[in-house]
């Protein structure tokens, strides 16, 4: 091993005869055949068990090396020489064994070097530096004794915001409860750009603990299951509390099912590390949330020279991960070092320091193609394409494998593109940072796009290759294509059960022509273990779906004429058949003649016409398409029959304008998701559209919209009932309607009490110029508009355990499977 001169620094010689060799053929010299131990470092070798002889000597055994800090190294064969000499024997101990430890010192004295920038702070100093240092500008949560440290740190006044250089203090917001505030840094994250790594930011919620953390747990859950970057950080009793002491909780072991990763701080020390981890385990790979659970008396604790050098003296090789830090040999040109592994027993990845005094920063260390963990691997993307070993007809066939750029796989995967007749091309999240690249692709290879929940504005609906959004309540003619296309291009999506409809009938035409060589399925993710967890693909691909894009692009550009994109005129040309003959249906009202009070209280007749909320939300869409500003509104909806109206009946233009809460499906979203939306885009129009019941589970949080004068637009479509429950109990439960009805306040009066003006519509011949009120005037204020509507389900659905094609298009009634209600 070539010694690095940091090692050679660590080595105390025995005598002025000792040299290393720097050649690339090993480390070591001359004569002697290993390393020498001292006889200071000897005694501290721990006795070995087993029958001595009177000396003290081990009988019939050999005493192993275990030599950490104290290691003199004289003169000696290359560590190639000695590689044999496993045991220690007089005073000598295998050079190897040597290299290890002295690679374990470099390592602990990198560590302790990194430390030392923090040296004088509180763990709570540290965490909020470490908040800035990762570019956080608002901060969301609620108060409790077991935060106090660290919620002090945000004070205007605290003396850290006045010190010479200082950055400028992070946003603080109360909100009125810790589930808002976690609903506000998931909007936040959802909706900002991205950061400078081209990667989602992470939202930060500070909390107390007990019911605090319990709290926390419906946003946390919702995070994970919708790929959203969050740092959670809680308060907890103090480490020497009692058990079952006030507010304590077992967060951890609560929150570890639903994060991508949970951890309690045992030392101050260890900080500095636990929050670069959170922030990156946060963002990289699938985004995700991540806790860190904080005792009240660790956020005091102050990080000094001795504690430093009494953490980094225990850190040692860990292969059971019972710690959150330890080290771990590596390999890398030829050389022996200690990478610095943070996480746990389950999932765990490499690190190392780099750079110079205050530049010093902690680095990752990507090792994907040589690492079998899947945890690694989801986290670092390989870039590679695998080819499934299942050939034409069923043969079996030798999978294949090579990178992005110009492998055989990548080639045989490019021409099985340009050979399909029928592609189409499904957008998952995994494409919201490549809008211009999805675009380019769609167009070179006239290929249609339908896109997922969560993929809404990825490609520009008014593209005339847009299929609009698939799925349980997406438009027929994606979901019809999808079924019939013979080559499926999956980018950034794991295909959900709520786009996939019964599993078993899921593309029928794409796996038929898989088997006879002339189509199939492609599926890009971030995820290795992704890979054929829901579908078997034809080619599946371990990279972002920007890089997928950008390559198979350039691949493209290569070509002169991609393909022979003639044949594709005519599955297009059904394209457009399709869309004419199942629009998504608008349920009309007609017109009635009423007596209301005049001016004077004279009755008066008047025509009126009631409204349902697939018209409300047409309206909307065509009133802000004509004023240009589609470009500019960002969306959040709650969960239920509202949600999926916004989805089919808005012109969805940008990535990420559509905020919703898609496979946990949560209710009470809207208006924190809103919130959080205009924290992180101040000049664009945040709409939040939320149903009655949704908006009535968090409307506390127009506490918060009031107190910082939030100018978000929320419209509530109000139809006294969770009209998408109501409606599968219609299908499934013969009209045995229970716990669907909603006795609401008067929304308007409750508007009032935060100060916050308010709207009411209730008839279509007012609704256009009460939505121009609502959406143009008072920019700089927040608005509530109440508009009441008809209980109307929301179609097209495809009924659980019902093929994607199988839909009912007219609410009228049906024959269904009782025992398939949806969930």
């Amino acid at each position: 091993m070539k010694v690095p001169s940091a090692a050679l620094a660590l080595v105390l010689a025995a005598s002025s005869a000792s040299a290393f060799s720097t050649a690339t053929s090993g480390w070591g010299v001359s004569s002697r055949r290993s390393a020498f131990v001292d006889s200071a470092a000897r005694r501290k070798i721990p006795s070995q068990i087993g029958p001595r002889n009177r000396n003290g000597a081990l009988i019939g055994r050999r005493r192993m090396a275990s030599v950490e800090e104290d290691i003199v190294v004289v003169s000696g064969d290359s560590a190639a020489t000695i590689a044999s000499d496993i045991f220690f024997n007089d005073g000598f101990i295998p050079m190897n064994q040597a290299e290890a430890a002295l690679s374990r010192k470099v390592a602990r004295r990198s560590a302790a070097k990194y430390l030392e920038k923090f040296v004088g702070q509180t763990a709570a100093s540290v965490i909020y530096q470490k908040l800035q240092e990762n570019g956080v500008t608002v901060v969301n949560g609620y108060s409790g004794g077991a935060i106090l440290p660290l919620l002090d740190q945000f004070h205007v006044n605290h003396p850290r915001h006045s010190a010479d250089g200082a950055p400028a203090p992070i946003q603080w917001i109360t909100n009125s409860n810790e589930s808002s505030a976690g609903h506000i840094a998931e909007g936040f994250a959802k909706s900002a750009d991205l950061g400078p790594d081209g990667k989602m930011q992470a939202g930060v919620v500070v909390a107390t603990s007990g019911p605090g953390a319990t709290n926390l747990i419906t946003p946390i859950t919702d995070a994970i299951c919708d790929g959203v970057p969050m740092v959670v950080l809680c308060g907890q009793a103090a480490t020497f509390a009692p058990e079952a002491a006030f507010q304590s909780c077992p967060a951890v072991e609560m929150t570890k099912p639903c994060t991508k990763w949970s951890y309690q701080i045992m030392s101050a020390a260890e900080v500095p590390f636990m929050m670069d981890y959170a922030f990156y385990i946060a963002r990289e790979g699938r985004p995700g949330p991540v806790f860190i659970d904080l005792p009240k008396d660790l956020q005091n604790q102050v990080i000094t020279k001795d504690l430093i050098s009494e953490w980094t003296g225990q850190l040692v090789d860990d292969p059971n991960k019972e710690k959150f830090v330890s080290l771990s040999s590596r390999r890398r040109s030829g050389e022996t070092f200690h990478s610095i592994c943070l996480g746990d027993t389950e999932k765990s990845l490499p690190f190392e320091v780099t750079g110079e005094d205050e530049n010093l920063k902690l680095q990752p260390i990507h090792s994907a193609a040589s690492s079998d963990d899947e945890f690694v691997v989801d986290h670092h993307q390989t870039d590679m394409v695998y080819r499934s070993a299942t050939g034409q007809n069923g043969n079996a066939v030798s999978a294949a494998e090579g990178d992005l750029e110009g492998s055989q796989a990548m080639t045989e995967m490019i021409e099985l593109i340009k050979g399909a007749k029928k592609p189409v091309i499904i957008a998952g999240q995994g494409c919201n940072d490549a809008p211009e690249e999805l675009k380019a692709l769609a167009e070179t290879l006239q290929i249609p796009v339908t896109t997922t929940l969560h993929a809404m504005g990825v490609f520009d609906e008014r593209h005339p290759l847009a299929l609009n959004m698939l799925g349980m309540h997406g438009h027929a003619t994606p979901n019809f294509m999808v079924q019939e296309a013979d080559l499926i291009i999956n980018i950034g999506s794991r295909f959900d059960d709520r786009i996939t409809g019964a599993i078993g009938s899921f593309i029928p035409e794409a796996r038929k022509a898989a088997e006879e060589g002339r189509g199939g399925v492609i599926h890009v993710d971030i995820r290795k273990s992704e890979k054929a967890k829901q579908v078997e693909p034809t080619f599946f691909v371990h990279s972002t779906g920007k890089k997928f894009l950008q390559a198979v692009n350039r691949q493209l550009s290569t070509i002169g004429d991609p393909a022979d994109i003639t044949g594709r005129k005519i599955w297009l040309e059904y394209k457009s058949g399709l869309e004419k003959q199942y629009p998504v249906p608008i349920p009309h009202y007609k017109t009635e003649t009423v007596t209301i009070d005049g001016p004077a209280g004279e009755p008066v007749e008047v025509q009126r016409t009631k409204m349902s909320a697939q018209y409300v939300a047409a309206e909307m869409n065509r009133i802000l398409t004509e004023a240009d500003r589609l470009d500019d509104a960002i969306y959040t909806t709650g969960v239920g029959i509202h949600q999926m109206v916004a989805a089919q009946h808005i012109t969805w233009t940008q990535p990420r304008q559509l905020l919703s809460s898609g496979s946990l499906g949560t209710m009470g979203v809207a208006l924190g998701y809103a919130i959080g939306a205009k924290l992180a885009n101040g000049k664009r129009l945040v709409i939040a559209i939320d149903g009655d019941g949704s908006f009535n589970m968090t409307f506390t949080e127009l506490k918060t919209v009031a107190e910082h004068k939030i100018p978000v637009k929320i419209i509530i479509f109000d139809n006294e009932a969770d009209m998408m429950v109501e409606y599968w109990q219609r299908l499934f439960h013969e009209e045995r309607y229970i716990a669907v009805a909603n006795s609401n306040p008067d929304y308007m009066k409750l508007a009032d009490s935060f100060g916050i003006k308010s709207i009411y519509c209730d008839h279509a011949e007012d609704l256009d110029g009460k939505l121009q009120q609502f959406l143009f005037e008072d920019v700089d204020e927040p608005v509530i508009m109440q508009v009441r509507i008809e209980r109307t389900p929301c179609l097209p659905m495809v009924c659980p355990g019902k093929a994607l094609d199988d839909m009912i298009h007219e609410d009228k009634d049906f024959n269904v499977d009782a025992s398939a209600a949806p969930s």
